[in-house]
């Protein structure tokens, strides 16, 4: 099948790139000469394990190209993927005129019959909105929704091996264009889910704010076991082993991040608002995410008070270890609040450093090793749990620091190597280990640390 995908960030680069591994055409469309340029040079503008390999594969196959010629991949296209960037709003929202525009320009562009596949994130109602506009055109557009569930750092195996297909069709022809799109996964077993097009768009929603949920009960839950001495770790073992209930998204930390949960969040909130109804659960749960990022750094601030301008290593600026993204990062969050408080912070990620500086600009320091990062420092924050800052030479990181406190703001480092290094060991929601110390493990259960 020929497929045009407009949109060349992430989830279209992905979606458009998996699309071709699947034996379709795909012509790749952006309005961004550079990054097609780049694209067509074989370089990736993003960071995804694995996508790159998978991009020169499929082009060097000829099944995947690049284009500005939106007109031109529209009229040679059978379907039409629309994967175009929605921000948040700020009246609230989504703002989906990008998405609008791209619709306009199939409208104008197409010569024959198309089907329109709606792979942006849009609030529910969007998809009938775009059916509304696209009945303007001389030639029938028929609108389809099939939402992603793309995790970054993990999209190929996600878009190749998915957990279900979301399917949002209002006719059967509609339904059929999406089964032959999908046919080589659904020929391999792969749960596919048809609805209407409303229902479709709100499970994307629903799914990502139950998971932004979950981070944010136990992260308030951790709060409390602090509180009383209990170990958040091994209450979450308790809890997740409950089958009703499940370990995923459980984990205790600084909170949650990046270009999905928190706008689908506030996305939820004003939707439900604009409609009158009241969202009692969802309101609390962006206010704990916060909340939580800003008790920690209170903690890191007592830790060094009484120095004069204290130095920190900030370890990750990444929302999560894979990815360079660091829209709504925890850790772009807590170097602002760390140097806000008079703090020298010098930070290292291995891949998420261009992004930041972009952002962050002189704000903090940039360095090109951990060892950079943490010589002199007075605490180590770890913000991202990237695999190189878990498996670090704890004795080493004591002979470089000025310091002895270690920050673990994601709960992955081993507390006991980080205390027999002679190191102060802070988690979250788990007792503090002092220098020389461990932790002591549950009878017949092996815990995390």
């Amino acid at each position: 099948m020929n497929i045009a995908v407009i949109g060349c960030g992430y989830v279209g680069l992905v979606s458009g790139t998996c699309l071709a591994a699947l034996g379709h055409q795909v012509t790749g469309v952006d309005v961004n000469t550079q990054r097609v340029a780049a694209l067509q040079a074989g370089k990736v503008p993003i960071y995804e394990p694995g996508l790159s390999e998978m991009i020169l594969q499929q082009t060097a196959a000829r099944r995947l190209t690049f284009t500005t010629d939106l007109p031109a991949a529209v009229r040679e296209a059978q379907v039409i993927f629309v994967a175009v960037g929605t921000p948040p709003s700020p009246n609230g929202g989504y703002d989906l005129s990008m998405l609008f525009g791209a619709v306009e320009k199939i409208i104008q562009s197409a010569q024959s019959s198309k089907t329109i596949v709606i792979k942006s994130t849009v609030p529910p109602g969007t998809g009938e909105k775009v059916a509304q506009l696209a009945a303007q055109s001389n030639h029938r557009l028929e609108v389809v929704n099939n939402p992603e569930f793309l995790r970054e750092g993990t999209a190929i195996r996600d878009f190749m091996n998915p957990d279900r297909i979301v399917f949002g069709a209002s006719t059967a022809d509609g339904l059929a264009v999406l089964r032959e799109i999908y046919q080589p996964l659904i020929d391999r077993g792969f749960n596919i889910l048809s609805m209407g097009r409303a229902s479709a768009e709100l499970s994307k929603f629903g799914a990502n704010a139950m998971l932004a949920m979950r981070i944010s009960f136990i992260n308030e839950l951790s709060r409390l076991a602090s509180a009383v001495g209990a170990d958040i770790e091994s209450v979450r073992m308790g809890i997740g082993s409950d089958p009703r209930i499940g370990p995923a998204f459980l984990k205790a930390g600084i909170g949650y991040g990046g270009s999905c949960f928190p706008k689908d969040v506030a996305a939820l909130l004003h939707q439900m608002e604009s409609l009158k109804i009241e969202p009692h659960l969802l309101a609390g749960v962006e206010k704990a995410n916060q909340q939580q990022r800003q008790h920690f750094v209170g903690r890191v601030l007592e830790a060094v008070a009484g120095i004069k301008q204290p130095e920190i290593a900030l370890w990750g600026l990444a929302f999560k270890p894979d990815t360079d993204d660091i829209r709504e990062s925890p850790a772009v969050d807590i170097a602002r609040l760390l140097a806000t408080a008079g703090c020298k912070v010098r930070a290292f990620d291995p891949e998420a450093m261009d992004n930041t500086q972009r952002v962050l600009g002189s704000t903090i320091s940039y360095t090109t090793d951990i060892i950079s990062a943490t010589t002199g420092a007075d605490a180590v924050v770890v913000a991202t749990d990237w695999p190189i800052f878990i498996t670090q030479n704890w004795h080493t990181i004591k002979q470089v620091m000025r310091g002895t406190h270690i920050f673990d703001g994601r709960n992955c480092l081993a507390s006991g190597k980080v205390g027999a290094a002679g190191l102060h060991y802070h988690a979250v929601g788990r007792p503090p280990i002092s220098p020389g110390g461990g932790r002591e493990g549950t009878v017949g259960v092996v815990v995390a640390g």
